[in-house]
């Protein structure tokens, strides 16, 4: 039985037009070119797992298009081009009953109505073209099919939107209200800041860069294998391989050898199969980048996506890894050039010779971009829901071959998509198993002997989250909405080099001279905190908050890792945290360095006695503590202000707290007293006694004071070892606190981070004890 949810479009409310981005008119264009394709629809299904209502299903809906304005837009088209509108509109949902049905005809009736799903055309100009079908197995099962037009959404959106929606029915079933913090801006938002960008000279390098690449471009040729060609036709069909685990091993081991991402290596291998098939030297690829570069994008629903074309040379005479090389040469340029739309970057090339390309070019390669909290590649976990991933169904072919791999738990997937009006399947086939020959052929390279870690190379992974100058700030060129503003700054100390980076979590002046020791060759971004932060609420979720912060500085600047963090005193806990999302994000993160820092729940955990006991047992730390800030202050490494804040009479009398932060005097360079002065400190005592901490599963190197106590109220893991999992290791070095990262206590910090680091990448040749 199939009941459908009231779809009701209202008046607009007061929201004026906004002119349409480039991707939104390209894909509108081709909607109108036929109106009755869907060409331009994006589809997505998961399968649901866990018992959870319908009406809580429609209640998450309505949650998350209050939530994005891109779920409540309509658009109009005019002289001058399409405009988005944003209504009053309730999300479509129809609900469809299976549970009568026997397994095998359930399945076969599953992959029908998400294939008709799919293939069920919108009129963008009439409602917010978006849609949802649950089919419902059981009350502890269902199929989740999401159906968008590409002018609303794109790949990065509803891996997002499947995110929140996990999360919003989380909330609905145990009777809360999701979290409905504001965004830092709307896709309109968007759209006005890229046609400030476009009316500027701010891509001028771009512009120039596309037109000599595609300059003398020949089109590309590429014959039907289908004796009888049905012209008119766009259907589809995918096609799909699944490497072996120990295939899709050995390639991302290859990788990290050699500073490829999957996709530059998935590339390299595709470009020299279609050469060789296809019997040709030269291959034209259209790819897709996020383009997500700036953090408040990250949480944005709509096409921010954009279109490159990569002009690829094949030598048949080079081995699969020098191929390799030039191909991420050739990506990593077109990456740099990525700013420009597609619409301009081929205006007047032809790229094919077919006239009846929707986007004019034949061949196109993909990669899942990471964009989805996973703790399993293709599942997300929200209590007791689970949304797990399942095979993409065609929504018609806008290409002669369209190529992609997903990684999967079982192993990397490469698929074809083909239109099947013009080819058959065995041409499809034929280009997997050669694509595949060429992977194997590029595993077969890796030398288990070889030492070193090279750093995954940003120019060949097309995710769009490498970060490349462009002519304006996002955020400045806002109008309307002032974003929330981010808890950190990054400060990058040292920028070159290919080894994994260095993020902490401090005040960069704590870590110069860290850096000029352990950075060579690897960059070194501190994420300090930033001067206008307004602390979030005081709750359980406080750290989580500042965490999630951090976490997309980092994926900005590196959106897959192998991560090294490193964090001083309380923001230690914020670091545990940032590991644990990244993690959930399938990033990797090879090591945390916490320097004096105390875990979460170990003094939390004491009996109200203890706590008094140690506080007591501390005081014996007062007098040399102060005559160590009062040399401080003489030298000019501390402020007066930064002295006094570190005492409670200060930080909670505010007559006291105004006279130390009086004066106009020049502010001395900052320092981690500095870092933590004006409630911070409190802040974070008070947070970390509300976090609610979970085990960590990997490595942490824990630099302690040898000036510290140690004894029953004050162990020597500083509670660390009742939260990692993973390897715990415990160096002592010289000096009190206060001077961590000062001499000498920053040489001994050097060399052991040193040791561990050669010992992670593999350059240490000989076991050996230390600490």
């Amino acid at each position: 039985m199939m009941t459908q949810a009231p779809s009701v479009v209202g008046q607009e409310p007061g929201f004026e037009p906004v002119r349409c981005t480039s991707i939104q008119e390209r894909y509108l264009e081709v909607q109108r070119d036929d109106p009755g394709s869907s060409l331009a629809n994006v589809a997505m299904r998961w399968l649901m797992k866990g018992a959870v209502h319908d009406q809580t299903i429609q209640k998450a809906l309505d949650f998350l298009a209050g939530r994005h304005e891109a779920l409540r837009t309509r658009f109009e088209r005019s002289a001058d081009g399409y405009s988005q509108i944003v209504v009053e509109a309730s999300p479509r949902l129809s609900l469809i009953d299976l549970s009568q049905l026997s397994n095998e005809r359930y399945q076969a009736e599953a992959e029908r109505l998400a294939s008709l799903e799919a293939r069920a055309p919108f009129d963008p100009l009439v409602a917010p073209p978006w849609r949802t079908t649950v089919l419902r197995r059981s009350p502890n099962e269902a199929i989740l099919l999401l159906t968008f037009h590409h002018a609303i959404a794109d790949g990065w959106s509803v891996g997002l939107i499947a995110r929140e929606f996990a999360a919003a029915v989380e909330a609905l079933e145990r009777g809360q209200r999701p979290d409905c913090r504001e965004l830092d801006l709307q896709y309109a938002d968007y759209a006005q800041w890229q046609s400030a960008l476009l009316a500027s000279d701010g891509l001028t390098e771009e512009r120039q860069y596309w037109r000599g690449k595609l300059s003398g471009l020949s089109p590309l040729d590429i014959k039907p294998t289908r004796q009888r060609v049905l012209d008119a036709g766009r259907d589809g069909e995918i096609r799909s391989r699944v490497l072996p685990r120990p295939l899709t091993d050995a390639l991302q081991s290859l990788a990290r050898r050699e500073g490829f991402t999957m996709y530059g290596l998935a590339c390299a291998a595709l470009t020299r199969a279609l050469g060789r098939e296809l019997e040709t030297d030269e291959i034209v690829v259209g790819t897709q980048v996020a383009n997500r570069d700036d953090p408040l994008l990250f949480d944005l629903v709509g096409p921010v996506v954009n279109t490159v074309v990569l002009r690829l040379g094949i030598d048949a005479e080079n081995d699969p890894l020098a191929h390799a090389r030039s191909i991420r040469d050739e990506v990593s340029q077109a990456l740099a050039n990525k700013a420009l739309p597609f619409a301009e970057i081929t205006a007047g090339i032809e790229l094919s010779d077919r006239k009846d390309l929707p986007l004019g070019y034949a061949i196109n390669f993909a990669a899942q971009a990471a964009n989805v909290e996973t703790s399993q590649v293709g599942v997300i976990q929200r209590g007791a829901l689970e949304l797990v991933s399942l095979p993409s169904v065609t929504t018609g072919c806008l290409y002669e071959f369209s190529f992609f791999l997903v990684e999967r738990q079982e192993g990397w997937r490469i698929s074809c998509e083909y239109n099947t009006d013009h080819h058959v399947a065995a041409a499809a086939d034929a280009l997997l198993k050669a694509w595949s020959e060429e992977m194997e052929a590029q595993a077969n390279l890796v030398e288990s002997d070889r030492g070193g870690w090279a750093r995954t190379s940003k120019g060949d992974q097309p995710t769009g989250d490498v970060v490349t100058p462009v002519a304006f700030s996002l955020e400045r060129r806002l109008s309307g909405r002032r974003p929330t503003r981010p808890y950190f700054q990054p400060c990058v100390l040292q920028s070159e080099g290919k080894l994994p980076p260095i993020f902490a979590l401090s005040n960069r002046s704590l870590y110069y001279p860290l850096v000029q020791r352990v950075a060579a060759g690897r960059p070194f971004i501190d994420l300090q905190w930033a001067d206008d932060a307004t602390l979030p609420p005081l709750d359980q979720d406080s750290i989580c908050r500042i965490a999630a912060c951090a976490v997309r500085q980092i994926r900005a600047h590196d959106p897959v890792g192998p991560y090294y963090l490193i964090s001083l005193c309380l923001m230690g806990n914020v670091a545990l945290e940032v590991a644990q999302q990244l993690k959930s994000l399938n990033g990797e993160v090879s090591v945390i360095f916490l320097l004096d820092a105390v875990a979460p729940g170990y003094v939390e955990s004491m009996s109200r006695f203890d706590r008094f006991l140690r506080r007591v047992q501390l005081t014996d730390r007062i007098i040399p503590d102060l005559m160590a800030r009062i040399r401080k202050i003489r030298s000019g490494d501390m402020s007066i202000a930064a002295a006094m804040s570190q005492y409670s009479i200060v930080r909670n009398n505010p007559l006291a707290r105004l006279i130390g932060r009086g004066g106009d005097a020049p502010r001395p360079r900052a320092t981690n007293e500095d870092f933590l002065n004006h409630g911070l400190m409190d802040y974070l005592l008070d947070a970390r006694a509300l976090y609610p901490w979970k085990p960590y599963d990997a490595e942490v190197v824990l630099f302690r004071s040898s000036k510290s106590r140690v004894g029953r109220l004050f162990e020597r893991g500083l509670g660390w070892d009742k939260v990692v999992n993973g390897q715990l290791r415990i160096f002592d070095v010289p000096g009190v606190h206060d001077d961590m990262t000062r001499e000498p206590a920053v040489a001994t910090i050097a060399e052991y981070m040193s040791w561990v680091i050669d010992r992670r990448e593999g350059r240490w040749s000989a076991e050996r004890s230390v600490g």
